[in-house]
Protein backbone atom coordinates (compact mmCIF):
# COMPACT_ATOMS: atom_id res chain seq x y z
CA UNK A 1 0.00 0.00 0.00
CA UNK A 2 1.90 3.50 -0.88
CA UNK A 3 1.89 5.97 1.20
CA UNK A 4 -1.17 7.82 -0.97
CA UNK A 5 -3.44 5.07 -0.55
CA UNK A 6 -2.78 5.18 3.50
CA UNK A 7 -3.82 8.74 3.35
CA UNK A 8 -6.84 8.30 1.36
CA UNK A 9 -7.60 5.43 3.66
CA UNK A 10 -7.57 7.84 6.30
CA UNK A 11 -9.58 10.62 4.98
CA UNK A 12 -12.72 7.63 4.00
CA UNK A 13 -12.63 6.58 7.52
CA UNK A 14 -12.94 9.82 8.88
CA UNK A 15 -15.42 10.92 6.18
CA UNK A 16 -17.55 7.48 6.95
CA UNK A 17 -17.74 8.16 10.83
CA UNK A 18 -19.03 11.96 9.70
CA UNK A 19 -21.90 9.99 7.98
CA UNK A 20 -22.85 7.74 10.17
CA UNK A 21 -22.85 10.45 12.98
CA UNK A 22 -24.05 13.54 11.12
CA UNK A 23 -25.65 11.75 8.14
CA UNK A 24 -27.64 8.51 8.97
CA UNK A 25 -27.39 9.06 12.60
CA UNK A 26 -26.38 5.17 12.58
CA UNK A 27 -23.83 5.39 15.16
CA UNK A 28 -26.28 5.12 17.84
CA UNK A 29 -26.11 0.86 16.55
CA UNK A 30 -22.62 0.93 17.96
CA UNK A 31 -22.26 3.85 20.45
CA UNK A 32 -24.13 5.70 22.84
CA UNK A 33 -25.42 9.17 21.86
CA UNK A 34 -23.39 11.30 24.32
CA UNK A 35 -20.21 9.21 22.32
CA UNK A 36 -21.42 11.65 18.85
CA UNK A 37 -19.60 14.81 20.83
CA UNK A 38 -16.37 13.07 20.65
CA UNK A 39 -16.92 10.98 17.26
CA UNK A 40 -17.17 14.23 15.58
CA UNK A 41 -13.78 16.02 16.32
CA UNK A 42 -12.18 12.17 16.15
CA UNK A 43 -13.58 11.77 12.53
CA UNK A 44 -12.44 15.49 11.32
CA UNK A 45 -8.95 15.10 12.55
CA UNK A 46 -8.73 11.78 10.35
CA UNK A 47 -9.66 14.03 7.48
CA UNK A 48 -7.44 16.41 8.26
CA UNK A 49 -4.48 14.03 8.66
CA UNK A 50 -5.13 12.06 5.62
CA UNK A 51 -5.95 15.50 3.39
CA UNK A 52 -2.47 16.99 5.06
CA UNK A 53 -0.55 13.82 3.67
CA UNK A 54 -2.09 13.50 0.03
CA UNK A 55 -1.55 17.20 -0.22
CA UNK A 56 2.38 16.69 0.73
CA UNK A 57 2.28 13.29 -1.53
CA UNK A 58 1.07 15.48 -4.83
CA UNK A 59 3.77 17.91 -3.30
CA UNK A 60 6.69 15.57 -3.51
CA UNK A 61 6.13 13.71 -7.09
CA UNK A 62 5.47 17.40 -8.36
CA UNK A 63 9.01 18.17 -7.51
CA UNK A 64 9.91 14.87 -8.31
CA UNK A 65 8.54 15.08 -12.07
CA UNK A 66 10.42 19.06 -11.86
CA UNK A 67 13.88 17.21 -10.69
CA UNK A 68 14.03 13.81 -12.64
CA UNK A 69 17.56 13.43 -12.36
CA UNK A 70 17.68 13.14 -8.28
CA UNK A 71 14.56 11.26 -8.39
CA UNK A 72 15.95 8.23 -10.36
CA UNK A 73 19.09 8.63 -8.22
CA UNK A 74 16.31 7.46 -5.06
CA UNK A 75 14.66 4.82 -7.48
CA UNK A 76 18.44 3.28 -7.55
CA UNK A 77 18.88 3.70 -3.70
CA UNK A 78 15.80 2.14 -3.09
CA UNK A 79 16.35 -0.97 -5.40
CA UNK A 80 19.79 -1.16 -3.29
CA UNK A 81 18.60 -1.89 -0.03
CA UNK A 82 16.12 -4.31 -1.69
CA UNK A 83 12.61 -2.06 -0.48
CA UNK A 84 10.46 0.54 -1.13
CA UNK A 85 10.20 2.56 1.98
CA UNK A 86 7.65 5.03 0.53
CA UNK A 87 5.40 1.52 0.74
CA UNK A 88 3.53 0.17 3.17
CA UNK A 89 2.52 -3.54 4.37
CA UNK A 90 -0.37 -5.21 2.34
CA UNK A 91 -1.76 -6.20 5.14
CA UNK A 92 -2.86 -2.67 5.16
CA UNK A 93 -5.33 -2.80 2.58
CA UNK A 94 -7.64 -4.87 5.55
CA UNK A 95 -7.99 -0.86 6.68
CA UNK A 96 -10.83 -0.72 4.12
CA UNK A 97 -12.83 -3.10 5.45
CA UNK A 98 -14.51 -0.99 8.00
CA UNK A 99 -15.17 1.55 5.21
CA UNK A 100 -16.43 -1.05 3.50
CA UNK A 101 -18.50 -2.33 6.52
CA UNK A 102 -19.93 1.25 6.61
CA UNK A 103 -20.70 2.17 3.26
CA UNK A 104 -21.93 -0.91 1.91
CA UNK A 105 -23.31 -3.37 4.58
CA UNK A 106 -24.13 -0.72 7.28
CA UNK A 107 -24.22 -2.84 10.21
CA UNK A 108 -27.31 -3.11 12.06
CA UNK A 109 -28.16 -2.22 15.71
CA UNK A 110 -28.10 -5.17 17.71
CA UNK A 111 -31.16 -8.12 17.95
CA UNK A 112 -32.80 -11.16 19.37
CA UNK A 113 -29.74 -13.27 17.90
CA UNK A 114 -27.34 -11.46 20.82
CA UNK A 115 -30.87 -11.50 22.89
CA UNK A 116 -31.12 -15.16 22.89
CA UNK A 117 -27.77 -16.12 23.88
CA UNK A 118 -29.27 -14.92 27.20
CA UNK A 119 -33.04 -15.82 27.22
CA UNK A 120 -32.62 -18.02 30.41
CA UNK A 121 -30.57 -15.32 32.51
CA UNK A 122 -32.36 -12.28 34.13
CA UNK A 123 -29.75 -8.91 33.83
CA UNK A 124 -29.28 -7.64 37.83
CA UNK A 125 -32.25 -5.31 38.28
CA UNK A 126 -31.48 -2.10 37.46
CA UNK A 127 -31.12 0.37 41.17
CA UNK A 128 -33.88 2.20 42.02
CA UNK A 129 -33.60 6.63 41.62
CA UNK A 130 -32.00 7.72 45.29
CA UNK A 131 -35.14 9.11 45.80
CA UNK A 132 -37.40 5.63 44.97
CA UNK A 133 -39.99 4.52 42.36
CA UNK A 134 -42.70 6.93 42.36
CA UNK A 135 -46.42 5.75 43.26
CA UNK A 136 -48.10 3.96 40.34
CA UNK A 137 -52.32 4.92 39.65
CA UNK A 138 -54.16 1.18 40.01
CA UNK A 139 -56.13 0.45 36.55
CA UNK A 140 -56.78 3.15 33.89
CA UNK A 141 -54.06 3.94 31.08
CA UNK A 142 -51.21 2.11 30.40
CA UNK A 143 -48.40 3.80 32.07
CA UNK A 144 -45.40 4.00 29.34
CA UNK A 145 -41.99 2.83 30.96
CA UNK A 146 -38.72 1.88 30.15
CA UNK A 147 -37.71 -1.98 30.12
CA UNK A 148 -35.37 -0.78 33.42
CA UNK A 149 -37.94 0.52 35.25
CA UNK A 150 -40.61 -2.27 34.71
CA UNK A 151 -37.46 -4.44 35.65
CA UNK A 152 -36.53 -2.75 38.88
CA UNK A 153 -40.13 -2.01 40.22
CA UNK A 154 -41.07 -5.38 39.61
CA UNK A 155 -37.80 -6.72 41.64
CA UNK A 156 -38.38 -4.33 44.22
CA UNK A 157 -42.41 -5.52 44.46
CA UNK A 158 -41.35 -8.84 44.37
CA UNK A 159 -38.88 -8.57 47.39
CA UNK A 160 -41.22 -6.12 49.32
CA UNK A 161 -44.73 -5.90 48.94
CA UNK A 162 -46.33 -7.15 45.71
CA UNK A 163 -49.18 -5.08 45.69
CA UNK A 164 -47.33 -2.06 45.01
CA UNK A 165 -47.21 -3.29 41.62
CA UNK A 166 -50.12 -5.24 41.05
CA UNK A 167 -52.50 -4.89 38.51
CA UNK A 168 -50.96 -1.59 36.83
CA UNK A 169 -51.06 -1.94 33.30
CA UNK A 170 -47.98 -0.93 31.64
CA UNK A 171 -46.65 -0.10 28.27
CA UNK A 172 -43.56 -1.88 27.24
CA UNK A 173 -41.12 -0.89 23.77
CA UNK A 174 -38.75 -3.48 22.82
CA UNK A 175 -37.89 -5.99 19.90
CA UNK A 176 -39.35 -9.86 19.84
CA UNK A 177 -37.29 -12.04 21.52
CA UNK A 178 -37.92 -16.42 21.04
CA UNK A 179 -37.65 -17.41 24.39
CA UNK A 180 -36.08 -20.78 23.66
CA UNK A 181 -36.75 -24.56 23.11
CA UNK A 182 -39.10 -26.00 25.66
CA UNK A 183 -39.86 -22.59 27.34
CA UNK A 184 -43.70 -21.26 26.81
CA UNK A 185 -44.05 -17.36 25.51
CA UNK A 186 -41.91 -15.51 23.99
CA UNK A 187 -39.77 -12.29 25.28
CA UNK A 188 -39.99 -8.68 24.61
CA UNK A 189 -36.45 -7.22 25.11
CA UNK A 190 -34.28 -3.88 24.92
CA UNK A 191 -30.75 -3.98 25.48
CA UNK A 192 -28.65 -1.68 27.79
CA UNK A 193 -25.48 -0.34 26.82
CA UNK A 194 -23.02 1.42 29.47
CA UNK A 195 -20.75 2.60 26.51
CA UNK A 196 -21.08 0.88 23.32
CA UNK A 197 -22.74 -2.48 21.34
CA UNK A 198 -19.72 -4.35 22.57
CA UNK A 199 -20.79 -4.48 26.43
CA UNK A 200 -25.00 -4.93 25.66
CA UNK A 201 -26.53 -6.22 28.19
CA UNK A 202 -30.36 -7.57 27.38
CA UNK A 203 -33.39 -6.67 29.63
CA UNK A 204 -36.00 -8.97 28.55
CA UNK A 205 -39.57 -9.43 30.20
CA UNK A 206 -41.57 -12.89 29.24
CA UNK A 207 -44.55 -12.09 27.70
CA UNK A 208 -47.84 -14.58 27.89
CA UNK A 209 -51.10 -14.72 26.40
CA UNK A 210 -51.18 -13.81 23.33
CA UNK A 211 -48.90 -15.35 19.92
CA UNK A 212 -45.37 -15.00 19.20
CA UNK A 213 -44.64 -11.95 16.16
CA UNK A 214 -41.63 -12.53 13.72
CA UNK A 215 -38.21 -12.13 15.90
CA UNK A 216 -36.65 -9.05 15.79
CA UNK A 217 -39.81 -6.92 14.82
CA UNK A 218 -40.27 -4.19 17.44
CA UNK A 219 -43.58 -4.17 19.27
CA UNK A 220 -45.40 -2.05 22.18
CA UNK A 221 -46.64 -4.45 24.60
CA UNK A 222 -49.33 -3.49 27.25
CA UNK A 223 -49.94 -6.07 30.27
CA UNK A 224 -49.69 -6.40 33.80
CA UNK A 225 -46.73 -7.87 36.47
CA UNK A 226 -47.19 -11.38 36.81
CA UNK A 227 -45.76 -11.85 40.12
CA UNK A 228 -43.24 -14.71 40.63
CA UNK A 229 -44.45 -18.11 42.81
CA UNK A 230 -44.78 -16.52 46.52
CA UNK A 231 -41.33 -16.96 48.92
CA UNK A 232 -39.12 -17.01 45.30
CA UNK A 233 -36.54 -14.11 46.04
CA UNK A 234 -34.07 -14.69 43.58
CA UNK A 235 -33.68 -12.74 40.68
CA UNK A 236 -35.39 -14.31 37.49
CA UNK A 237 -36.93 -13.22 34.12
CA UNK A 238 -39.95 -10.89 35.36
CA UNK A 239 -42.66 -11.54 33.41
CA UNK A 240 -45.87 -9.81 32.33
CA UNK A 241 -49.32 -10.62 31.45
CA UNK A 242 -49.98 -9.89 27.89
CA UNK A 243 -53.40 -7.51 27.17
CA UNK A 244 -52.15 -6.29 23.33
CA UNK A 245 -49.51 -6.16 21.43
CA UNK A 246 -48.71 -3.95 18.39
CA UNK A 247 -46.01 -3.80 15.69
CA UNK A 248 -43.92 -0.46 16.38
CA UNK A 249 -41.04 1.88 14.46
CA UNK A 250 -37.83 1.50 15.40
CA UNK A 251 -36.65 3.70 18.36
CA UNK A 252 -34.24 6.20 17.20
CA UNK A 253 -32.09 4.91 19.76
CA UNK A 254 -32.06 1.16 20.07
CA UNK A 255 -30.68 0.80 23.11
CA UNK A 256 -31.32 2.12 27.09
Amino acid sequence: MTKAAQNLLLVLVGAAVVWITLGSGEYVNYVRPGFRYLLIPAALALVALGAAGLRREWRDTADGHRDGGHAHADDHAHNDHGHDHSRGPRVAWLLCLPVLAIFVIAPPALGSFTASRHTGRAAAPPAAPESGFGPLPAGGAPVTMTMGEFIGRAFEAQTSDPKRFEGVPVRLTGFVTPAGKGKDGWQVTRLKTACCAGDAIPFPVAVHGLPQPPADLWVQVVGVWKPPAPGRTETAVQELRDQSVQQTKKPKNPYE
